[in-house]
């Protein structure tokens, strides 16, 4: 049967759409796999399946979060780093995949050598906070003041050997030059039950998970890392800086970033990326992101290679000031 010139051009039109489709999509279609180094259920994971959803409209096929934790996120940097270079796995990670090298023993995938930068994601600004029942301080000053007063005496909760809520205690602690003993705990969970019971003293913490425990004064905030606690949440709580307490190398915060095996083709990256940035400039996921204390943090895939590489300094050189020792 011969068509008519309208159906012709109506049959040219969708084979154009249907390749246009195509190219836009990843590795022909197949899922793409977002990896995250925790369980299911934590800040990160939860962060994933929000951007899992709307990444998978803008790729026009499944995006489906992969949970491996262990190791420190080294697992899950691994199975990243050995993946095929076409789209399909990717990793959202942050400050663990920089001090790997440091901190986990025979580590052999490297974020900088094994991975490339796809898209910055989220930034979560980090809280120095008290018992205000157990801690009589008003300000960081007079917490300085004792610490200094009474050396040791102090102590600082952490969710673990390298975990941010350390590392950001180590640069506290140096930055002001003194000296409080560091409590390391298995998560955040029972490092802040013990903050709340008096067991120790103060917590470097993520604004999303104790913004409700200030808001209801189990907690007191003495001071914010970043440059903005408005944004973060947390508006009546001065910054490092306003404390006279310069932090610089936490100005980021708790940031996390999408990355890709290295040797991912550049034009399987522009797609990611351009997608990336489009779901993060969603009003509904900003939303979403500022209920859990984070805010969008896009970098284009070039600058989330650079952002790697100064961070990598940073906290290996943190690591190596302060002596801690690989697990």
């Amino acid at each position: 049967m011969l068509l008519s010139k309208r159906h012709l051009m109506i049959a040219g039109a969708m084979t154009l759409m249907f390749g246009h489709a195509q190219a836009q999509s990843i590795a022909n279609g197949q899922p793409v796999h977002l990896v995250v180094p925790y369980s299911a259920g934590g800040t990160t994971d939860i962060v994933a399946r929000l951007l899992a959803s709307q990444l998978s409209e803008e790729l026009g096929q499944p995006v489906v979060v992969d949970n491996r934790p262990g190791g420190g996120g080294t697992i899950a940097l691994g199975h990243v780093a050995q993946a095929p270079a076409n789209g399909t796995t990717l990793l959202i990670g942050g400050l663990e995949i920089t001090t790997a090298p440091s901190l986990v023993a025979n580590q052999e995938a490297l974020a900088t050598r094994d991975l490339t930068g796809v898209s910055g994601l989220t930034l979560g600004p980090l809280v120095l906070t008290i018992n205000p029942e157990q801690s009589s301080y008003s300000s960081l000053a007079e917490l300085l003041d004792d610490a200094r007063a009474n050396p040791g005496k102090l102590t600082y909760a952490s969710a673990g050997i390298g975990n941010v809520t350390h590392l950001f205690g180590e640069i506290f602690t140096q930055k002001a030059d003194v000296d409080i003993r560091h409590i390391p705990y298995r998560g955040a969970a029972p490092a802040l039950t013990d903050l709340q019971a008096g067991e120790v003293t103060l917590m470097m913490a993520g604004t999303g998970g104790v913004r409700p425990l200030i808001e209801s004064g189990r907690l007191k905030a003495l001071a914010v890392t970043g440059n903005d606690a408005a944004q973060a949440g947390v508006p009546d709580v001065p910054t490092f800086a306003e404390a006279d307490l310069p932090l610089p190398e936490t100005e980021s915060g708790a940031w996390t970033a999408l990355f890709a095996p290295q040797g991912t083709p550049p034009a399987t990256i522009d797609r990611l990326e351009q997608a990336m940035q489009a779901t993060l400039e969603k009003p509904a996921i900003q939303e979403k992101l500022a209920s859990a204390g984070l805010a969008p943090f896009f970098l284009s895939s070039e600058q989330v290679n650079e952002h790697l590489a100064e961070q990598s300094d940073i906290w290996i050189t943190l690591i190596e000031q302060a002596g801690i020792n690989p697990n």
